[in-house]
């Protein structure tokens, strides 16, 4: 399986850990309501800057600084970012489940069956994945669902572009694991697309550092499955 986001190392490892050593850990419904569909989660703090020029590139591809603002009750990470791609391609690639997987370092979290397409049909894009990361007699599961589609415009020919993704079922022990993507053609420069990310984390023992890492790792597989495309 291709990495192409992540739930962090520590933040599953953790998890599991706390759940061997208490046994409080259990398997639980949490609920993704339609009526948020594939809205951002919040708009992106101003201070989050897309990469500054380079040379004559006014928007070399890459994530900028990321920016975590100070929320109760979970971390959150902010970047803005510009990908060498069309809005239609980009639009494209988040059809592709392989754009937005989770995994962590290790590699230890995996797929655990096939992605599940149009899982929600009422909206454009929607499919889920459930995870697995086994570790001695216990096998820690949990799904997340995504949701994408024209937040402007039509799908056919979309302005702008909305992903939202939420862990809907599985251990207790990762509390929240949410976020959003918002894509928009950069005028003038027909094949750049930037993009605005949230991240959302709040899992046993977990870190700012991990909510950071998961927002670099999805745009940096977005670029990938972008670029493959003819």
């Amino acid at each position: 399986m291709r990495s192409t986001s992540r739930v962090p190392a520590r933040l599953v490892a953790a998890a599991i850990t706390f759940t061997v050593a208490s046994g409080c850990g259990h398997n639980q419904v949490e609920d993704f309501p339609l009526s948020v569909g594939f809205q951002p989660l919040e708009l992106v703090d101003a201070s989050a800057l897309p990469p500054a020029p380079v040379g004559a590139d006014l928007h070399p591809q890459g994530l900028g600084a990321i920016i975590a603002p100070a929320e109760p009750g979970h971390f959150t990470s902010h970047a803005r970012g510009y990908v060498h791609a069309s809005l239609a391609k980009v639009y494209q690639a988040l059809h592709d489940p392989a754009s937005s997987y989770l995994h962590n370092d290790g590699g230890s979290t995996r797929l655990d069956g096939a992605p599940v397409m149009d899982v929600e049909p009422s909206f454009p894009v929607s499919f889920r994945v459930r995870y697995s990361n086994p570790v001695g007699p216990v096998d820690v599961k949990f799904d997340v669902t995504y949701r994408a589609g024209p937040l402007q415009g039509t799908d056919a020919a979309p302005v702008v572009i909305g992903q939202r993704y939420q862990k809907t079922w599985g251990t207790s022990n990762i509390r929240i694991m949410s976020g959003s993507l918002v894509a928009t053609a950069v005028a003038g420069a027909p094949d750049v697309t930037e993009v605005e990310m949230v991240a959302w984390l709040d899992a046993t023992t977990q870190h700012q550092s991990d909510c950071d890492g998961t927002l670099r790792d999805l745009f940096g597989d977005l670029v990938a499955v972008a670029a493959a495309l003819p």
